[in-house]
């Protein structure tokens, strides 16, 4: 028997774009319940302080969704922005994998016996995963602001309808640069998202590979392994993002008020701990 390892098949760069639109569409309708309710736990668990010292930060999503849930609107009350959930997934989705793969393509070794380094591999991931933050942010800004709209108190609740409405009315009431909001800290999260995702991944199924043969467990097993370690370590980062993704122009709406990263960075861990920075951490990883 050859044990000598291959590299797994490798899809066209149109197959994977396809891919990824059907993907992105498929897994916003499975888990956009989950994202609702990890922005919600985000945005009640600002400037309260230290309320609980574990990833619940004060808050169990298993209450959240029951109070969500018998406020009268079911289940469609968790599908809020859907349209915008799937245009922020697909976009990203799409331009990442069309960058990774033509950068992929580039530099792979000639040889299907020869594969480029997991090093390599990290790199290409955090460059695409931090250009398709760029591209994705001004939907991701919708989504979040829609989701969140319902913990706000009425007066203060922008009543986004839809995308194109939600940048409409962010563009009106600032300017273009509005809808980037939170930008560094998205571009920061994509990419430590996607170099923690692929090295884990390939590190495990060759593991697997080596160890137990081409089973059917391999991918499943050491896709499971690299999001928990990726969801980890972005987690502090996805909190932070929330935050400046929901602040008001004015102000006085405001919980805290932030000038950028390192000072929301500062001002969450000085006011509530450290916990803050993995708060939803519970709800995130199950998506």
């Amino acid at each position: 028997m050859n044990y000598s390892y291959k590299r797994y098949w490798e899809p066209s760069t149109s197959q994977a774009l396809q891919a990824s639109l059907g993907v992105g569409a498929v897994g916003t309708a499975l888990f956009l319940p989950l994202d609702l309710l990890k922005v919600r736990i985000q945005q009640r668990a600002e400037g309260i302080g230290i309320r609980q010292k574990n990833f619940y930060a004060g808050y169990n999503f298993n209450r959240l969704f029951r109070q969500i849930h018998e406020t009268g609107v079911g289940m469609k009350g968790f599908y809020v922005g859907l349209t915008t959930a799937i245009w922020a997934r697909s976009s990203h989705l799409f331009v990442r994998n069309l960058v990774y793969k033509t950068l992929y393509d580039k530099y792979k070794p000639p040889k299907p016996t020869n594969d480029l380094t997991g090093r390599e591999k990290q790199v290409i991931s955090g460059i695409a995963g931090g250009v398709a933050a760029i591209v994705s942010n001004p939907f991701d800004l919708i989504l979040t602001r829609q989701q969140a709209d319902r913990g706000f108190l009425p007066e203060y609740r922008r009543n986004i309808k839809g995308v194109l409405h939600g940048i409409a009315r962010t563009i009106r009431e600032g300017s273009v640069s509005s809808l980037y909001n939170g930008l560094s800290a998205n571009i920061l999260r994509a990419v430590i998202l996607n170099v923690s995702l692929t090295r884990p991944y390939d590190y495990m199924k060759e593991s697997m590979w080596i160890m137990f043969g081409d089973t059917y467990f391999n991918i499943p097993t050491a896709a499971f392994c690299a999001a928990l370690i990726s969801t980890t370590l972005s987690l502090p980062l996805d909190n932070i993002r929330t935050r400046m993704q929901l602040a008001f122009k004015d102000p006085a709406k405001n919980r805290i008020n932030y000038s950028g990263l390192i000072d929301c960075y500062r001002k969450a861990t000085i006011i509530e701990g450290y916990e803050a920075l993995l708060v939803g951490y519970l709800s995130l990883i199950h998506i």
